[in-house]
C-alpha cells in the first residue's frame, strides 16, 4: 500500500489558502505566503498608528513604532512560523515514510502504518481542527491582553482621550487580526506537534524489524533524531516573543537580561520538552530491544570466544606458526567482539547531544539582542573567546 506524500502537510487551513490561491497545487509558496502574513498583521498596524497619532507618542508605551515586542510577534515571528512549514513538514514527512520504505515495517503491521499515516493527515485536514484552533486563538486575545496594557492608564492600544478610554484603530486591528493570526499560527504548530508524538507513540506499538547491533546506536530507528533539525525554525519562532518582550524591557524599563534568566530558563526547558518528549514514546521500545540485543549478542560472543579459546589457547597452545596470521578465527571473532560492544553501547532515545545542542542554540538565539543591549559586543566576545579558548 503506497504512503501519502506528506502525511503533515494538509493543514489546518490548508484548503482554504489552495481556494484562495495562497497555496500552489504542487507548490507552497512559504516565500509569498510568509510575506502576505506579516504583511496582514504587522504593516495596518504601523500604518493606522501613524493616522491616528500613536506612531510615536510621548512615551514608549503609547508609541506603537517603539513597541518591541509587537515587531518581534507580528514582523518576525509570524513569518518564520508560515516559512518553517517548508523547511519541517517535509522533513517529518520523509522521517514517517521512510520507515516504511526502509521495510521496517513487518508485513502484519502495514495495514496499521498505513491507518497512522492516513488518520494523522485526516487530523491535520479536519475543518474541526480550524475552527477550533481559530476559536481558541481568539479567546486567548481576549482572555490574556498584551503587557503594554498593563500598568499604565495609556497605550498605543488603548490611549486614553477625553477621561475615557478605547482601543485605537491600530489596537482594533491588533485585537481582531494581528494577534489572533500570530496564536492561530502559534496553536496550529503545537497541534502538528501532537499529532508528531501521536504518531510516534502509534510507531511504537506497530511490529517493527529492530536490530540491536545497526551502526546508528539505536537499533536503526536514528533517523527520528533528524526531527530536532527539523524542528529547529519554530524552535527559534517559537522563543522570537519572549525575546522581543525582554527586549522591550531592557530598552525602556532598565532592566537587565539576568533579571529574566528564570524566564528564558522555563522556556528554554518547555521547549526542549515539546520537541524531543515525543522521541520518549520509542524509549520502552528501544530498552526492549536493547536487552534482547544484549542477551543475544551476548550469549554468542560467549560461545565464539569459547571456540576461539579452545582451539588457540587450549588445542594449538601460545606458539604458532606465521600461517596463523592468514587465518579468519582472529579478525572474526573482533568483529563480532565490535558488533557486541555496539549493541551494549545501544541509546534509548534517538536523539543525540548535538541534536540537542543545536535546538537549545535555536532557542537562545533570539535572546542574543537583548544580551547586546545589557552587554557590548566587545565584551560578549570576549567571553565567548575564553568559553572557546
Amino acid at each position: 500500500m503506497q504512503a501519502l506524500a506528506d502525511p503533515f502537510d494538509a493543514g489546518p487551513y490548508t484548503r482554504i489558502q489552495r481556494s484562495i490561491r495562497v497555496i500552489g497545487v504542487s507548490a507552497p509558496r512559504a516565500g509569498k505566503r510568509a510575506a502576505l502574513a506579516a504583511l496582514i498583521a504587522w504593516f495596518p498596524l504601523i500604518v493606522l498608528s501613524a493616522l491616528e497619532g500613536v506612531g510615536i507618542g510621548p512615551t514608549p508605551r503609547d508609541s506603537m513604532w517603539l513597541d518591541i515586542a509587537s515587531h518581534a510577534r507580528y514582523l518576525v515571528a509570524v513569518p518564520l512560523l508560515v516559512l518553517a512549514e517548508s523547511f519541517c513538514l517535509p522533513g517529518l514527512a520523509g522521517i514517517a515514510n521512510h520507515l516504511g520504505a526502509a521495510g521496517m515495517v513487518a508485513e502484519t503491521s502495514r495495514a496499521r502504518y498505513q491507518e497512522l499515516l492516513d488518520s494523522t493527515r485526516r487530523l491535520l485536514a479536519s475543518p474541526f481542527t480550524g475552527v477550533a484552533i481559530a476559536a481558541l486563538a481568539y479567546a486567548l486575545t481576549v482572555l490574556m491582553p498584551s503587557p503594554v496594557t498593563v500598568g499604565g492608564d495609556t497605550t498605543w492600544i488603548a490611549p486614553t482621550s477625553i477621561g475615557s478610554r478605547g482601543l485605537s484603530l491600530a489596537g482594533w486591528w491588533r485585537t481582531l487580526v494581528s494577534h489572533p493570526l500570530f496564536s492561530i499560527l502559534q496553536l496550529a504548530w503545537l497541534w502538528r506537534i501532537v499529532l508528531w508524538g501521536r504518531f510516534l507513540y502509534g510507531v511504537s506499538r506497530l511490529d517493527l524489524k529492530l536490530t540491536p547491533a545497526h551502526p546508528d546506536g539505536v537499533a536503526g530507528l536514528g533517523f527520528f533524531g533528524a526531527s530536532l533539525r527539523f524542528f529547529i525554525v519554530p524552535a527559534f519562532a517559537l522563543a522570537v516573543p519572549l525575546a522581543g518582550a525582554v527586549a522591550q524591557e531592557i530598552q525602556y524599563g532598565g532592566r537587565t537580561l539576568f533579571e529574566f534568566r528564570f524566564i528564558i530558563a522555563a522556556l528554554l526547558v518547555a521547549e526542549l520538552i515539546l520537541f524531543t518528549a515525543p522521541l520518549l514514546f520509542l524509549t520502552p521500545r528501544l530498552i526492549g530491544e536493547r536487552a534482547r540485543g544484549v542477551f543475544q549478542y551476548g550469549a554468542l560472543a560467549a560461545a565464539v570466544g569459547a571456540r576461539f579459546e579452545r582451539r588457540w589457547l587450549q588445542e594449538i597452545g601460545s606458539v604458532a606458526d606465521d600461517t596463523a596470521m592468514a587465518v579468519p578465527d582472529f579478525s572474526a571473532t573482533t568483529d563480532l567482539y565490535s558488533i557486541a560492544a555496539n549493541v551494549n553501547q545501544m541509546q534509548v532515545v534517538p536523539a543525540s547531544l548535538p541534536q540537542i545542542a543545536r535546538l537549545i542554540l535555536a532557542v537562545l538565539l533570539p535572546f542574543l539582542p537583548a544580551l547586546v543591549m545589557t552587554m557590548p559586543v566587545r565584551d560578549i566576545l570576549e567571553h565567548v573567546a575564553k568559553f572557546v579558548l
